[in-house]
């Protein structure tokens, strides 16, 4: 439920380089039950539901509104 994510595992080496930059490597694996990698990709929701600017300056939580409908239906 939600957006997907950002499609990284969070555990990056930073590496200085020289003129005074770094450069930024990913260090962990993280990969799907079925084995495919979602680096770059991100993991996708089932459910995607995105915030608008409207949302967010009304105070709405677009995702969490969208949860409670889900389980108020019927099954």
């Amino acid at each position: 439920m939600g957006e997907p994510s950002g499609g990284s595992t969070g555990q990056p080496l930073r590496v200085a380089l020289p003129g005074g930059g770094f450069g930024m490597i990913c260090v962990k694996r993280d990969r799907y039950p079925d084995g495919r990698s979602f680096v770059g990709v991100g993991i996708q929701p089932q459910q995607q539901v995105r915030a608008t600017q409207a949302d967010l300056r009304q105070g709405r939580d677009a995702v969490l509104e969208r949860a409670q409908e889900l389980l108020a239906m019927p099954r």
